[in-house]
């Protein structure tokens, strides 16, 4: 009968024990989890907030050029003062950026010495185009401008031309009726498509 007791008293203490166990586990795991959720909505946030800033640096292409530049000026209407005076500026183009005027005659992938030997004189400006066009052909302009086959229409094929914007074509065959110097085409298909899209910037 003594025996019996005992173990009644002992099965009592261990289910005792077991239901304490299991009860600060509970407990444990009832703390833990809201701690894992932030820490996985934490983690969620800062993996979208990194491809958000992957994609908007892969939607911006830039290229780095050099204009010919013969001058700046604080107003259209001195620019274009300045580029009547001199008849060898008949090819150049004027680009307005912010609110001053750039009298440039070429736009260069690199340097070219001879090209310096002008009048009026003139040096190299590097500057940097960007776009960030969601059109998938505006977005590639200033890799497009780079290209020469794109510049002078050679060797283009039609299928070619879901690469450059809908009026590419028509705009370079004006310009070629003005002149075939690729970097003269160059500079006037950049300040058609650098006025016309507000997604295309110049810096320097």
């Amino acid at each position: 009968m003594k025996k019996i007791k005992n173990n009644v008293v002992f099965q009592a203490m261990f289910i005792g024990s077991m239901t304490g166990i299991i009860g600060v586990l509970l407990l444990i795991m009832l703390l833990k989890m809201p701690t894992e959720e932030k820490a996985q909505d934490v983690d969620s946030v800062v993996e979208t907030a990194v491809q958000q800033q992957e994609q908007q640096e892969q939607q911006e292409i830039v290229q780095v050029f050099y204009a010919l530049q013969h001058g700046v000026f604080s107003s259209s209407e001195s620019a274009a003062q300045f580029v009547a005076e001199y008849p060898t500026l008949n090819k150049s183009a004027i680009f307005e950026i912010d609110s001053q005027y750039f009298v440039w005659s070429r736009l260069d992938i690199e340097k070219v010495e001879t090209a310096l030997t002008v009048v009026p004189s003139a040096f190299y400006k590097k500057l940097t185009l960007h776009s960030s066009c969601p059109n998938a052909a505006q977005l590639q302009l200033p890799k497009t401008l780079k290209d020469t086959k794109w510049l002078t229409l050679q060797s283009v094929d039609k299928a070619d031309t879901t690469a450059i914007p809908e009026d590419w074509v028509d705009r370079a065959e004006e310009v070629l009726k003005l002149t075939t110097n690729p970097n003269i085409i160059r500079l006037h298909l950049t300040k058609n498509y650098f006025e016309q899209l507000d997604c295309m910037k110049v810096t320097f």
